[in-house]
C-alpha cells in the first residue's frame, strides 16, 4: 500500500470548483435539503489535470487515480473520459440509511471501465477537513489475501462463528465421518496423498473451484493406487497448492477436492460420490472458495492494494484519503447490476457463474472466499467481508443483500422443528417459493455438460426432500406442482438457447432447457420481507388440475436426484387451439413467436428454446399448438394497488413427435393487466373446451 504526501504541493486556490465542488455537498445539511449529491457526468483527463492546477481537491483526485493506475497497470493515455459520483448526507435524521460513498468512473478507449472508490479509513487515521462534506468510512483490506493479516482475519471469522453461532444454524454437530476419500495434506511429513478412511471421524475442509478449459490433475482408475502413495507437488494446480498451504497453516489434516477424491473415469464411483456431495460439503468444517479464479492456474491469492494520499489543506487541516478499485459485492446470480458494473459476477467472481458450485456454496456450513478485492466469509448465519460493507446497499457498485444461503439454512431448520411439533405458519409456501428462487439463480449458471442439469442441483434437492418428503419430480415438487410448472424463459438476448440433445428431462421441467428461467413468486430479499410476512402471498388462482405425474430414474443414477430416464404429466384444464407463427421481420437467430387463434386474435409467447433450430425440437411456423390455461398470479406490494400487476399464465404445447397422443411444452403465453384484474377467459379462451393432456 502506497502513501503520497502532498505538503510540498501548493497549488493556487479558488473558492469553488465546478468539477469536484471542493468535496462539499450541495446546499446546507438540514431537514429541507433533499439532494446534496455532486455528480459531474463527463470530463476529460486533460480537464481534470487542468483543474488540479488551481484546485487542491482535484489535485488529490489526480494523484489518487494515478496511484491506482500504477497498481493496476493502466495508462493515462488510454483514458477516454471520466465522471464523478459523490454522495453526501442530505438530512440530519436516518444517517445510517444514507449513502456517502465517493466514486470516480474512468472510461478507457477500449470501452472498459475502471471504478475507483475514495474513502476515509475507519478510526483516527480517517482524517478529513471540516470544510469537506461527508466521506464514507471504510475498512482497509489486507494487502494480499495470503498475508499475515489475512490469515488473522480468517482465523478470527472462524473462531467467532464457532463461538457466537454454536447454538444456531452453523452448528454442524459432532465430529462427522470423513468422506469416502480425502486428501491428506501432509501436515506431519509433507507428503500429499489420497486416503480412504473407511468411516473414520475427523475434521476436514472442502475446496470449491473452477476446473477451467485446461486439464487439471484428476484421480482415475489407473492413478488411484499411485495417488494413495503420494501426489507430486509439481503435478498440482496452483489453486490446489494454495488450498493445501492454507489448510496446513490452520493445522487441519484433510481436504476434499472433487477431481482427486472422485474417480473420474469410473461411472459407478462418480454416481455414488456425486450423490454424496451434499453431505460432504454440509459436514466439512469450512469450504475454501477460489472465487476470483477462472481455472486452476489462478490460485487463491490476490493482491488487494489501496493508495494513500495525505497532507494538509490550504487552511492547514490534515487529510488522509484512500483510493482503491471499487469493491463489488454482486454475489447472487439473481441480482441485477447497474450500468457501471456491467456483468460483475462473470468478471470478478467467475466461480459464482458455475452451476456445480452453487450447491457447494449453499450447503457448506462456512465458506472462505478468496476474492479479487478482499476476503469474504459466508456462514449459515450471515456474511462478512474485510471492508465490512458487504451488507450495505451502497457497499459496492449496486450491491444487494443477497443471503439466500441463510434463507435456505433457516428454512431447513424450520422443517426440522416442524417435524418435532414446532410448527412455523406459512412454511409450506415459503419453502416452495424459496426452492423456485434457488432454481432461478441456478439456471442462470454455466454447465460444461448439459446432462448435469439435474445432478448439479441434486444435493440441495436431497436436503429439501429430507424435510419436505419424497415428492421430487425432475426439479419440481408434487405438493407445489401447480406453481412449479409455470416457469418461463425470459426472451432476453442470449438467454434463449437451443433445446439440448440428448434429452435431459421431460419438457414440463425447467431442466429440459439450457436457458435461464424465472418464476412469478421469487423471494427477492430484502423487498420480500419488508412487504410480505413470512409465508404469505398475493392473490392467485390455479385453473388446471394435476391428474398424475411420474418420473423414472436413469439406470445409472443412484436415486431420483440424478439423471432420469423419462417423465410424464397428465393435467386437465381449459385448452384453446391455435397456430404457431413467426414475426416476419424478427431476428432469424431468435425470431419472435406468437399464437394465432383467429384472424383477429393473436398473442406473443415466450419460447422455452430456439424453436427454429434444426433438430428434434424444431417447430416450424404453421404448427398446430394448444394453450393450456394454468394460473392467475398477482405480483406487487400488498396495500399498494398501483404496484400490483396480474398475470394469466398458460402453457404452449405441440404434439410429441416421439410419443403418439402426448404433447411437448414449447413455451408460455402470458397475458397481463395493471391495475385491473386480468380476464381469465378473454378472447383466447372464449369457446375453449376442457380436456386432459399428457405432457412428456
Amino acid at each position: 500500500m502506497v502513501k503520497e504526501d502532498c505538503n510540498r504541493l501548493k497549488p493556487r486556490i479558488r473558492a469553488s470548483c465546478l468539477l469536484c465542488n471542493r468535496f462539499r455537498g450541495h446546499g446546507p445539511l438540514d431537514n429541507k435539503s433533499k439532494d446534496r449529491r455532486h455528480d459531474f457526468l463527463q470530463f476529460t483527463w486533460e480537464e481534470l489535470l487542468s483543474s488540479s492546477s488551481s484546485c487542491y481537491c482535484c489535485d488529490i483526485l489526480v494523484r489518487g487515480c494515478r496511484g491506482c493506475f500504477r497498481q493496476h497497470s493502466l495508462e493515462e493515455t488510454d483514458i477516454a473520459n471520466g465522471s464523478l459520483k459523490f454522495r453526501y448526507l442530505d438530512r440530519t435524521g436516518d444517517i445510517e440509511e444514507q449513502e456517502t460513498g465517493k466514486m470516480i468512473v474512468i472510461l478507457f478507449q477500449n470501452g472498459k471501465k475502471f471504478l475507483i472508490e475514495v474513502f476515509a479509513a475507519d478510526g483516527p487515521a480517517g482524517l478529513t477537513p471540516a470544510s469537506w462534506g461527508d466521506f464514507a468510512p471504510r475498512s482497509r483490506t489486507s494487502p494480499r489475501t495470503d498475508s499475515g493479516s489475512a490469515h488473522v482475519t480468517i482465523k478470527s471469522w472462524l473462531d467467532e462463528c464457532m463461538v457466537d453461532h454454536a447454538d444456531s444454524l452453523c452448528n454442524v454437530g459432532k465430529l462427522p465421518p470423513l468422506p469416502t476419500r480425502v486428501v491428506d495434506v501432509g501436515l506431519e511429513d509433507g507428503v500429499v496423498k489420497i486416503i480412504e478412511p473407511k468411516k473414520t471421524k475427523g475434521k476436514y475442509v472442502c475446496l470449491s473451484h473452477c476446473w477451467g478449459s485446461r486439464q487439471i490433475i484428476t484421480t482415475t482408475k489407473a492413478t488411484l493406487a499411485e495417488h494413495k502413495r503420494s501426489i507430486p507437488w509439481d503435478s498440482l494446480s496452483q489453486t490446489f497448492r494454495d488450498a493445501i498451504f492454507g489448510v496446513r497453516a490452520l493445522k487441519i489434516k484433510y481436504i476434499w477436492i472433487d477431481s482427486l477424491c472422485i474417480i473420474q473415469d469410473d461411472a459407478t464411483d462418480w454416481a455414488i460420490e456425486s450423490s454424496r456431495m451434499a453431505s460432504v460439503y454440509r459436514n466439512g468444517f469450512f469450504t475454501i472458495a477460489a472465487t476470483h479464479s477462472l481455472n486452476g492456474d489462478g490460485g487463491l491469492f490476490h493482491a488487494t492494494p489501496d493508495f494513500q494520499v495525505s497532507g494538509k489543506s490550504p487552511d492547514g487541516e490534515q487529510y488522509n484519503l484512500y483510493f482503491r478499485e471499487v469493491i463489488d459485492h454482486h454475489i447472487e446470480p439473481i441480482n441485477k447490476c447497474d450500468d457501471e458494473s456491467g456483468s460483475p459476477t462473470a468478471v470478478f467472481f467467475p466461480l459464482f457463474t458455475r452451476a456445480w458450485v452453487y450447491q457447494e456454496r449453499m450447503l457448506s456450513a462456512r465458506v472462505i472466499h478468496f476474492g479479487r478485492y478482499e476476503l469474504f466469509f459466508e456462514c449459515r448465519s450471515g456474511i462478512r467481508c474485510e471492508c465490512e460493507h458487504i451488507m450495505d446497499s451502497d457497499g459496492g457498485a449496486g450491491s444487494w443483500r443477497g443471503l439466500f444461503k441463510v434463507e435456505l439454512a433457516t428454512a431447513l431448520l424450520y422443517y426440522d422443528l416442524a417435524s418435532r411439533g414446532q410448527d412455523r405458519p406459512g412454511l409450506e409456501y415459503h419453502g416452495a417459493a424459496l426452492w423456485r428462487t434457488l432454481v432461478t439463480c441456478y439456471t442462470g449458471l454455466l454447465l460444461t455438460q448439459s446432462s448435469d442439469r439435474l445432478p448439479a442441483i441434486g444435493g440441495m434437492a436431497r436436503e429439501m426432500a429430507d424435510r419436505r418428503g419424497p415428492s421430487y419430480l425432475a426439479g419440481l415438487w408434487e405438493e407445489s406442482l401447480n406453481d412449479d410448472l409455470i416457469w418461463a424463459v425470459p426472451q432476453e438476448s442470449g438467454n434463449v438457447q437451443p433445446r439440448p440433445y440428448p434429452w435431459n428431462a421431460p419438457t414440463w421441467s425447467w431442466a429440459s432447457v439450457e436457458s435461464g428461467v424465472r418464476h412469478w413468486d421469487e423471494l427477492l430479499f430484502p423487498t420480500y420481507e419488508m412487504h410480505r410476512p413470512f409465508g404469505s402471498r398475493l392473490p392467485y388462482q390455479h385453473f388446471s388440475t394435476i391428474e398424475n405425474c411420474e418420473v423414472k430414474i436413469n439406470p445409472v443414477a443412484i436415486d431420483e436426484f440424478g439423471h432420469i430416464a423419462s417423465g410424464s404429466l397428465s393435467i386437465s384444464g381449459l385448452v384453446s387451439e391455435g397456430v404457431l407463427q413467426y414475426e416476419i421481420d424478427s431476428d432469424d437467430s431468435n425470431p419472435s413467436c406468437y399464437v394465432s387463434f383467429s384472424s383477429t386474435e393473436r398473442r406473443s409467447i415466450w419460447t422455452d428454446y430456439l424453436l427454429n433450430r434444426p433438430g428434434p425440437g424444431e417447430t416450424k411456423p404453421g404448427t398446430p399448438v394448444l394453450c393450456l390455461r394454468m394460473s392467475r398470479i398477482q405480483n406487487g406490494i400488498p396495500g399498494h394497488p398501483r404496484s400490483q400487476i396480474e398475470y394469466l399464465v398458460s402453457l404452449v404445447l405441440k404434439e410429441s413427435t416421439e410419443i403418439p397422443g402426448c404433447f411437448e411444452r414449447i413455451g408460455t403465453l402470458v397475458i397481463s393487466a395493471k391495475p385491473s384484474p386480468v380476464d381469465p377467459v378473454g378472447e383466447v379462451y372464449k369457446g375453449a373446451s376442457s380436456r386432459t393432456v399428457t405432457i412428456v
